[in-house]
């Protein structure tokens, strides 16, 4: 044990506990340690002064304590510096005293000392001067060992025991230290909390827009391969040939193929009092409405009479209605002409390769109008056309406004018993087949919603990368900190390596320390952005963001790698310093 001139006691302990402390990195329980250390200084006069701190206790008192320390784990030969020199003469004479007692109690003491009358208190002296012995009075004659038995160690601890007590001590340490320090833990917090917040919600609101996004990108093309006449690559004159319903029943019979629909539209012109506009009509099933993302606006839907009787009824979008009626115009109970233009679509000859399709029917049709649709706002996306559009049953459609058996355009179900790739490729092997030509195109939604969710994510990846930048200035201020620590606490952290913790000991407790900043900063970070969650959920209800437990936990992680990574410098330079050397710079 060691007893210093300047008594060495760390001013966040107490009596107690900094007598203690030698037994923390021995092994020793916690109540062991207690016991002992209590039982010490109330030996040595100070049973009253367990819970004070040094600065509420005297010179000489400060000494006991430092006492009580060297004999904590047994203390069978004491070193003593000094030990006198910064007690007055009374206190020094007291010192003396219990030292004599200590000797008595089997303990052997050696004492270094200037003063002449402190050195003739000891059996045997040896005089020193640049190094060299020049006096030795040797032992007395007849000297008889004293066999007390206060000397005596505790036992040893296994290593679970020392490993925990290695754990809690260094966990201790470090809330302490961040309590001794709140405005400096809280800037530190503060930077990691900035970061944490930022990835967070950056991930957090990426991961919504994602998400919305691709529901409704998923609900409009998931299982859907797309088929149209025509291919810009056919040559010159070479017309293509429109899709025959033999040709859709071969395509349903092949296996993964859960239906094939076709479906119909033109572009038109609708009329409505002296207003005209160019418009798509398009024959609508049953579910047209929910594919396009539509929803009800005014009126009411298609129903099953209109789709058996084909009803002259319509459906038309918010475009159709602001061209073809005055603002604040009620369209509903309404009758619109549909008339085909002259010379059929202009687009037909692009997508047909061939000339333009004229309708078979010339004649306009009188609709009445049923209901008013509008894009689904629950969605970020919407799909609609460029032009107004105008909905009929299909049944309609095929009857009086184009009546042709044949289908430019279809597009196949996928029930998902064969990879979407391959049932694409066996419907190009059979048209090719029964055309003689590839004179149409396909498109698989199933593929490029999968290039879709590939070019979401790497965005998310690249917005939470630019989060991370502040997390990062954030690790950076924690290293920071700790290297400022590592300076201010030299003392305390030559004081624990001279009563007996080893450099995996201090390391350890300034790697836990920065952890445990980072990971309560993280912890704010997240409340942080739970509480821009909620705002952004309260502002709107188009998006909702949501903070999950993943995102806790991933954010917890990340701190702690923060300040694993960040701590392990300031760890390393604390665990390198020479108790001798960090004490000798007070």
């Amino acid at each position: 044990g060691f007893i210093f001139q300047r008594y060495h006691l760390l001013p966040h302990l107490d009596a107690r506990a900094n007598a203690a402390l030698p037994a923390v990195y021995a092994g020793a329980s916690q109540a062991e340690r207690s016991s002992r250390a209590q039982a010490l200084l109330e030996r040595l006069g100070l049973g009253e002064r367990l819970h004070h701190k040094p600065n509420e206790l005297s010179g000489g008192q400060q000494q006991r304590v430092s006492i009580a320390r060297s004999l904590m784990n047994g203390g069978q030969i004491i070193l003593a510096d000094e030990p006198t020199g910064a007690l007055d003469s009374a206190s020094g004479a007291e010192m003396l005293k219990l030292l004599r007692e200590l000797n008595e109690r089997g303990h052997t003491i050696i004492l270094v000392t200037h003063d002449h009358q402190v050195a003739a208190h000891a059996r045997r002296v040896i005089e020193l001067k640049d190094g060299k012995v020049i006096r030795d009075n040797g032992t007395p004659a007849h000297h008889q060992p004293p066999q007390g038995q206060d000397s005596q160690p505790l036992p040893p601890a296994s290593w679970w025991r020392r490993l925990q007590a290695q754990w809690r001590e260094a966990f201790a340490s470090g809330v302490q230290s961040l309590q001794g320090n709140r405005l400096r833990t809280a800037l530190s917090m503060l930077g990691i909390s900035i970061g944490i917040a930022a990835v967070v919600s950056i991930l957090a609101l990426t991961s919504a827009a994602r998400g919305s996004i691709e529901k409704d990108v998923s609900g409009f093309m998931s299982g859907r391969i797309m088929v149209w006449r025509g291919n810009p690559n056919l040559p010159p004159g070479q017309p293509a040939k429109a899709f025959t319903a033999p040709e859709l029943e071969s395509i349903r019979a092949l296996a993964g193929v859960k239906a094939v629909t076709t479906e119909r539209e033109a572009q038109m012109t609708a009329r409505h009092g002296a207003r005209d506009s160019m418009v798509t009509v398009l024959g609508a099933e049953t579910d047209t409405l929910a594919m396009r993302k539509l929803k009800l606006d005014q009126g009411r839907v298609f129903q099953p009479f209109d789709f058996s009787s084909a009803a002259q009824v319509a459906l038309i979008d918010e475009k159709a209605r602001n061209n073809l009626f005055k603002p604040g115009e009620n369209p509903v109970g309404r009758t619109l002409l549909i008339n085909p233009m002259v010379g059929g679509d202009p687009m037909a000859s692009l997508s047909q390769g061939g000339p333009a399709a004229q309708p078979p029917v010339g004649v306009a049709l009188p609709v009445t109008i049923i209901g008013v649709v509008k894009p689904d706002t629950g969605g970020l996306v919407n799909f609609g056309s460029w032009l107004g559009q105008v909905f009929v049953p299909h049944t309609a459609f095929a009857r009086k406004l184009d009546l042709r058996t044949d289908a430019d355009q279809f597009n196949v179900l996928l029930d998902f018993s064969v990879p979407p790739e391959e049932v694409r490729r066996h419907i190009e092997y059979r048209m090719r087949a029964l055309h003689g030509a590839e004179d149409f195109g396909t498109w698989s939604a199933e593929e490029e919603f999968r290039k879709f969710q590939q070019v979401t994510g790497a965005m998310a990846l690249l917005f939470a990368g630019v989060g991370a930048i502040s997390l990062l200035v954030g690790g950076v201020g924690v290293m920071n900190i700790m290297l400022v620590s590592v300076s201010e606490r030299t003392r305390e952290i030559g004081i624990r390596m001279a009563v007996g913790a080893r450099q995996r000991d201090v390391r350890l407790q300034f790697l836990v320390e920065a952890v445990l900043l980072c990971c309560l900063g993280g912890l704010v970070g997240v409340l942080l952005s739970w509480l821009g969650a909620q705002g952004i959920n309260a502002a709107q209800s188009d998006l909702k963001v949501e903070v999950s437990w993943a995102a806790l936990g991933v954010a917890f992680a990340v701190s702690s790698l923060v300040g694993l990574i960040f701590g392990t410098l300031p760890a390393r330079r604390a665990a390198a310093l020479s108790p001798v050397d960090a004490l000798a710079r007070e």
